[in-house]
């Protein structure tokens, strides 16, 4: 008889249980759309950079750090420096070349947009011909999802010295939802493109 009991109120339990869950919602459940993180960009505002260390004038986005970067070797033609916006958790790596091969860095330049061409669904690029201030160059958009530098460049004065930049975001690349900072940095390239100026 105790057994029944216990048999009776389990499945009384379970009745009801059952009940409740079938009765409970009576709306249809809708996922959500996936959704990105809310970036928060800085306001615009410049500052003039100029250096002994740099063969350049520029103006910089005062929310950034120049950070130079060591050499690994001492007999190095290269001066390596950093842009980086450490609200972004992105950069532009910079190299400097004096006395370049001029021939040499182009290649090398367009070996490192090749080498994103796999991801990319698109190259534009604009030239820079400024000869007033002897600022020749171009600038490329690698366009794609998946690109990990979706903004290159190089600027030269086509005799001494030879600069190159690349944006690089630190995180997976997924463009779509990274737009927000792309663009925001691609204004920032486009400020210095147009304030640079040789010593």
């Amino acid at each position: 008889m105790k057994k029944n009991k216990q048999s009776l109120r389990l499945f009384l339990a379970g009745l009801s249980v059952l009940c409740f869950g079938l009765t409970g919602c009576k709306e249809n459940y809708t996922p959500k759309p996936r959704t990105y993180i809310r970036i928060g960009l800085p306001e615009k505002a410049y500052r003039n950079f100029d250096t002994t260390g740099v063969p350049a004038t520029f103006r910089l986005p005062v929310h950034t750090r120049f950070e130079a970067v060591a050499p690994k070797e001492k007999k190095q033609k290269a001066d390596w420096a950093d842009i980086v916006y450490p609200g972004l958790n992105s950069r532009i790596y910079c190299s400097f070349l004096y006395r370049p091969d001029l021939d040499s860095c182009i290649m090398n330049t367009l070996f490192f947009i090749q080498r994103h061409i796999s991801k990319a669904t698109g190259v534009d690029e604009w030239e820079i011909n400024r000869p007033e201030h002897r600022v020749y160059g171009y600038l490329y958009h690698i366009k794609g999802n998946d690109v990990a530098s979706p903004y290159q460049f190089y600027l030269t004065d086509s005799n001494r010295y030879f600069f190159r930049g690349s944006f690089s975001i630190n995180c997976v690349p997924n463009n779509d939802s990274l737009s927000p900072i792309i663009d925001f940095v691609k204004t920032d390239i486009d400020t210095l493109i147009e304030s640079w100026r040789w010593r």
